[in-house]
């Protein structure tokens, strides 16, 4: 008979709690640009509309009066558009309520616009990429120059993960390496990702990475 004989190094190991993994620094859109915020807009919007409705059921009834002509004259107006608007919204909730369960089964991952962690960085938008630590020379915050479609200069800020190192970057900003406009100055009402939690949240799983701003750029 084999008798199994539990070592001090075993006892302590057991002791140990399980090696924690350190939560990835994540940016979401959080703008009106949301299907979540949009629908918890919308539902608001119904709610008033039916309340409103319901006052004025009440307010005719303890008149005396009769309730067609109020209702009529606000559903009805401008052609009956707010009436087609109050009959279509619960469509268009329902709508936004399955593609809000959809978006959180999912994890939310449209919503991401960056994301730091071990494996490397992470930029969300329409062409979302993944760029590993091994490949990232540093991080830069820059403004490129653009004209809009009114004819107006403006200079929008953008996030370029180098590939790179400082003293062998291309001439183009563009060449550098990936790059997506600077999280939350896109969104409406969106908040624009503070440079110095960005500093903090590469500091913490890449120490070797340098981030830097650069200011305006000229290709």
């Amino acid at each position: 008979m084999r008798i199994l004989v539990r070592t001090a190094d075993a006892a302590d190991n057991a002791a140990m709690p399980p090696a924690q993994t350190a939560e990835p620094f994540v940016v979401k859109r959080r703008s009106l640009g949301t299907t979540r915020t949009t629908l918890y807009l919308g539902s608001l919007l119904f709610g008033l509309m039916v309340l409103f409705t319901l006052l004025c059921v009440v307010v005719q009834l303890i008149r005396g009066e009769p309730i067609r002509e109020p209702l009529e004259a606000v559903w009805l107006s401008w052609g009956g558009m707010p009436l087609i608007f109050a009959v279509g919204l619960p469509v268009l909730l329902l709508v936004g309520l399955v593609t809000t369960a959809e978006e959180r089964h999912e994890g939310d991952q449209d919503d991401v616009l960056l994301s730091i962690n071990e494996t490397g960085v992470y930029l969300g938008g329409e062409q979302p990429r993944t760029i590993p630590w091994s490949d990232v020379h540093g991080i830069c915050r820059i403004e490129r120059h653009e004209v809009n479609s009114e004819g107006e200069d403006a200079w929008h800020p953008y996030l370029v993960v180098l590939r790179y190192d400082g003293d062998a970057l291309p001439r183009s900003s563009k060449a550098w390496g990936p790059s997506k406009q600077w999280p939350g100055t896109v969104e409406i009402l969106g908040r624009p990702l503070p440079y110095d939690d960005l500093v903090a949240a590469v500091a913490r799983y890449a120490p070797h990475v340098q981030v830097t701003d650069r200011g305006r750029v000229t290709d």
